[in-house]
């Protein structure tokens, strides 16, 4: 299978570090692309500064991308119950709008190099990432394939 051309997603959640760097090996991924607005976590090892260092060492590009997260004032609506998770995602959906320049910068990225888009959620339906990852792909002819691990 070709290197570009594809945007995987993956959470971490139910993943120490090694599992984690495993699955990111099984599948070639040359860059991680992480989209939480808050790159820290209670999970040992997913902070942002210890994530990026201990794929960095094994061969794995960090970047993170800021402006791909849940702004905070959505997360805290589903938290409290006041949108569901379709809500939610068409909100995001509707943020992302005012960042296209971030979003063809990651297409021009994923024709290049095997990318995965990260957070915690471990289930792609109920993430924001499977939402960059459907724009993203979408764009200039769909020659960007999404695959979620």
């Amino acid at each position: 299978m070709s290197q570009a051309g594809f945007l995987l997603t993956a959470g971490y959640a139910g993943h120490d570090l090694n599992s984690f760097l495993l699955t990111l090996k099984r599948h070639d991924v040359q860059v991680v692309i992480d989209v939480r607005q808050n790159p820290i976590s209670r999970k040992k090892g997913f902070s942002k500064s210890k994530l990026s260092t201990f794929l960095e060492s094994n061969d794995v590009q960090y970047i993170h991308e800021c402006a791909l997260g849940v702004p905070k004032e959505l997360r805290i609506k589903l938290k409290s119950g006041q949108y569901a998770i379709a809500s939610y995602l068409n909100k995001f959906r509707k943020y992302l709008t005012s960042h296209t320049e971030t979003l063809d910068r990651l297409y021009e990225l994923a024709l290049r190099k095997r990318c995965c888009l990260i957070c915690v959620e471990q289930c792609s339906e109920e993430c924001h990432r499977s939402i960059v990852a459907k724009i993203v792909a979408s764009r200039n002819g769909h020659k960007v394939k999404v695959i979620h691990l």
